[in-house]
């Protein structure tokens, strides 16, 4: 579990904070017509490259079982981003809050290409050095890739949304957009990622969070998922994206402890899409992660893949209890969860 979640997490931060999010670049190719054609031109080995911009996501947990003692799960995040560049991370300097049984938590994470730290109750926290290293290795095994954007790390939309349709244009940050809706094929999106945990460094065929058992449970689970994207009428480029999937785990088939059924709700947003200027320096006096989590970064993925599973010597109500007792301070809930890794 440990290894796996530590590896899906890295690849996701690749995903998530990077300018070649659901990006790509390369010649003009010959498009279909109608709204798959769009999508083809949106994500596909014509489509416009993401330089930079501003991400704004919203994702948002409506559990049912032990997790909905504490309410909806939300996290949001928005800042400044731009491509990487020659082997570094994307540069990015983006807030978040995260909302757990009722308590919001607050914080930033950071970017300078070359070393990435995290900002918890005004105090940064440099990300052990091992951790970005891996980050920047996964990046550069993909931009040797003779494929764009996210096909480079194994990861292609057009797989994955069918039965598209276009639903008429609508303004999304000032810019005249084609709207796009269509069906999420679950299956085939975990295989992406199940790929995308294999070029971050994991092992990709016997994990135990993507096992293909789980990716099956996960499959089986789902009731209803559909997607609606947002694509710049004129230039192709993905300003806006939003999935909502409901599911329920059969009795005995459930992967996270206290999680029975469920809505997931997801909106990514780009603004300023090649407008934005992005410079992030090392925050002063930075401390090392270590001194939150006893184990670098590690540590605290760690211990919310135990809290989560109900794996280790600690089980999921201590993990609840450490969002409880925390009161909304980042830094402490930090070093609660981190504890819960042995």
């Amino acid at each position: 579990m440990t290894r796996s979640l530590r590896h899906i997490l890295a690849a996701l931060a690749c995903l998530a904070l990077c300018g070649a999010l659901l990006a790509a670049c390369g010649e003009d190719e010959e498009k279909s017509s109608g709204a798959r054609g769009l999508l083809d031109e949106t994500f596909g080995s014509g489509a416009a490259a993401i330089e930079n911009g501003r991400l704004d996501v919203d994702f948002q947990l409506d559990p049912k079982g032990l997790l909905a003692l504490g309410g909806p799960i939300k996290l949001s995040l928005d800042g400044p981003f731009s491509s990487p560049d020659g082997g570094e991370l994307p540069h990015f300097d983006v807030d978040f809050a995260a909302t757990l049984a009722g308590d919001v938590f607050e914080g930033a994470v950071l970017s300078t290409g070359r070393a990435a730290f995290v900002r918890l109750d005004g105090t940064a926290y440099k990300i052990d050095r091992e951790f970005v290293a891996e980050l920047r290795e996964g990046l550069a095994d993909a931009a040797d890739e003779k494929q764009p954007g996210l096909k480079a790390l194994g990861v292609d939309p057009l797989r994955w949304i069918s039965n598209a349709q276009e639903r008429g244009n609508e303004r999304i940050d000032g810019v005249e957009t084609t709207r796009i809706s269509g069906d999420v094929e679950v299956a085939k999106l975990l295989e992406d990622i199940d790929r995308l945990l294999t070029k971050a460094g994991g092992s990709g065929d016997g994990g135990d969070l993507l096992s293909p058992k789980i990716r099956q449970q996960i499959s089986a689970a789902v009731k209803s998922a559909k997607a609606d994207i947002w694509t710049g009428t004129s230039d192709k480029i993905l300003r806006q994206l939003a999935v909502r999937i409901s599911f329920a785990f059969d009795e005995g088939e459930k992967p996270i402890t206290g999680l029975d059924s469920g809505i997931i709700n997801l909106r990514l947003r780009l603004a300023d899409v090649n407008k934005t200027s992005v410079s992030v320096d090392a925050p002063a006096g930075a401390r090392p992660l270590d001194e939150l989590t006893g184990g670098g970064i590690g540590a605290f993925l760690d211990g919310i893949g135990n809290g989560l599973s109900g794996k280790g010597t600690l089980a999921t109500g201590q993990f609840l209890g450490c969002i409880t007792g925390s009161g909304g301070n980042s830094a402490d809930l930090v070093s609660c969860i981190s504890k819960l890794a042995d």
